[in-house]
């Protein structure tokens, strides 16, 4: 059952017109109106006009009837409307203001509409503002994205970011706009596997071919082999749709869509088989994500065709639900044993990706990496609570897990403190799109991101929020194909492709201006922002302090057999 009526769930009206809408339309009283109408114009014409029509050609005859029926089935449709709203007992106020209530609803559902396109100004729109947009899209077509007349930003705004260029210390000197090139990470050199060497930081993030259509993914697949990054599957298993040439991670979800046995547990065969795959570079067993941590997914019964349901191995004509945890570990001692047999089975890198809630999780991650050399992740995708592409109840996407600032801020602190951040990569995910959010992302201890919704907008999102119905207008996430042919898969391929080479370029840009060789330089003390008007902060001094002392404050407490709150009234007292 839908915890959220479907009009809160799918506020963008943003669809075209479909045969599936008229047809729900269809009830006891729209067609006892149409009846009613048709027999009293007929009765009208019978008993009324009859003489006068035999005298009309066939059209006058029609034209007549026509109008009569017009205007009767607008004094009924009205009368019968007035009924139904006051015998109805739904909605308290449409019984007191029947019929003009429909005026409001109809207000309601083109609001969105009317507020993106001409109310809302440039920074006020969420998730992302038209300024955000704009520039994706600018600079995914290789427009010149360049401002003049200064910023629209407001630099005193609380939150804003700040980045501290080296007025003596920045020795790069280059022609023009162009940038270095020496970003390099390896994947994977400490567990004995074949290593992945990562020469660009921005890579595309976990979308399912399933939730994304077929000519996305192809466009997406493509586009990352055109820029050199890496694209994630999603947990949606191996389509077709993704062997266009790009690298691939391929991603084992809660319920191992493409590497499960009938009864849902991982298939080692499968996954061997899988891992032959010259594409294929990584395996990232899925944990948790940002749009609904604790929950697992689901992929409308509309959505499956048969394409799918083969990938994924599941039937036709049901919801297919992921479970909201792996059934083969429930600790870290069976994350870590499970990591071991997918590492073993594919001998390649093999990742996690997770919501940090209490920190003292990633802390076991990390203290048992410190204990056991060679063992635990290659690398970790870090996935901020701010949610994402995935459909998701509001309270999961809205109010669930750490941000991911503070969350990699974390990540990098215990990794750091039981001396294993060497050994692993962590991708940060999570609301980012623009250089400067990729800088502050790995100035707070990223060595790369993930981007989902930017590359979205570089294929041609509207932002229209229908991801979830079907419905999407520019045909990306969508499995009508209809909808779907509305993507040029080359046209999308190349924006993907300058898109992501933008962000190298620009973020780069950023790093040399404070005096380094590229971003993984950056430190959070090369970054202010603005916590109260006229006053900047470190970087360094916002994110993962709170989180580190709210840990220390949580083990002492746990010792105790307190919560937090309890155990600090029992020192008040004891002070006493």
């Amino acid at each position: 059952m839908n915890a959220y009526p479907s009009n809160f769930k799918n506020p963008g009206k943003a669809g075209p017109p479909r045969l599936s809408a008229l047809l729900k339309s269809i009830n006891v009283w729209t067609v006892s109106w149409l009846l009613i109408s048709s027999l009293i114009t007929f009765a009208y014409g019978y008993y009324f006009q009859l003489e006068e029509l035999a005298h009309l050609s066939l059209f006058g005859w029609m034209t007549t009837l026509v109008s009569e029926f017009s205007l009767v089935a607008a004094i009924l449709g009205i009368i019968m409307l007035y009924i139904h709203d006051r015998s109805q007992k739904d909605d308290p106020i449409q019984r007191v203001f029947p019929v003009v209530i429909w005026g409001r609803k109809f207000l309601i559902s083109l609001g969105p509409l009317l507020r993106q396109y001409i109310f809302s100004n440039d920074q006020e729109e969420l998730p992302y503002n038209r300024i955000t947009r704009k520039w994706i899209y600018e600079s995914s077509r290789g427009a010149r994205n360049t401002i003049g007349f200064g910023t629209q930003l407001d630099m005193d705004k609380v939150g804003s970011y700040l980045i501290m260029p080296a007025t003596f210390t920045n020795k790069k000197s280059k022609t023009g706009e162009e940038v270095g090139h020496s970003y390099k990470k390896v994947i994977g050199a400490h567990t004995g596997v074949q290593p992945v060497t990562l020469t660009h930081f921005v890579n595309i993030s976990a979308m399912s071919f399933g939730a994304l259509s077929g000519r996305a993914h192809e466009a997406l697949n493509l586009g990352a082999k055109m820029a050199g990054i890496l694209h994630n599957c999603g947990e949606g298993g191996l389509a077709p749709c993704h062997e266009k040439g790009g690298d691939l991670i391929f991603q084992i979800g809660t319920a191992k869509y493409g590497v499960r046995d009938e009864n849902g547990n991982l298939d080692t065969s499968l996954l061997a088989e899988l891992a032959q795959h010259p594409q294929i570079k990584m395996f990232e067993v899925k944990l948790a994500q940002g749009a609904k941590p604790g929950k697992g997914g689901m992929l409308l019964k509309e959505k499956i065709t048969p394409e799918i349901a083969r990938i994924r191995k599941i039937p036709m004509g049901k919801d297919a639900y992921a479970p909201a945890r792996h059934q083969e570990f429930s600790d870290v001692d069976g994350l870590f044993d499970f990591i071991d047999t997918v590492r073993k089975t594919t001998q390649k890198p093999v990742g996690i990706k997770m919501v940090i809630g209490h920190t003292s999780e990633i802390e076991d991650i990390a203290e048992k990496m410190s204990r056991e050399p060679g063992r635990g992740p290659d690398y970790i995708a870090i996935d901020g609570g701010e949610g994402g592409t995935g459909a998701s109840p509001l309270v999961l996407s809205s109010y669930a897990g750490l941000p991911m600032k503070q969350a990699v801020a974390v990540a990098d602190w215990a990794l750091k403190r039981h001396k294993v951040r060497d050994k692993v990569v962590i991708f940060a995910s999570g609301k980012i799109s623009t250089p400067i959010e990729i800088a502050v992302a790995m100035a707070l201890g990223a060595d790369a991101v993930y981007i989902a919704r930017g590359f979205m907008f570089s294929l041609g999102c509207i932002q229209a929020l229908e991801c979830h119905t079907n419905t999407c207008p520019s045909g990306i996430a969508t499995q009508d194909k209809r909808l779907e042919k509305a993507l040029n898969v080359e046209a999308a391929a190349q924006r993907i492709a300058t898109y992501a080479k933008t962000l190298y370029t620009e973020t780069q840009m950023l790093a040399e201006a404070c005096g380094y060789d590229n971003p993984n330089q950056i430190t959070a003390d090369d970054i202010m922002v603005v916590t109260s008007p006229g006053h900047l902060d470190y970087l360094s001094e916002l994110h993962g302090i709170s989180a580190y002392e709210a840990s220390l404050e949580r083990q002492r407490a746990r010792k105790m057999g307190m919560t937090v709150g309890e155990m600090k009234i029992y020192e008040s007292d004891q002070h006493k």
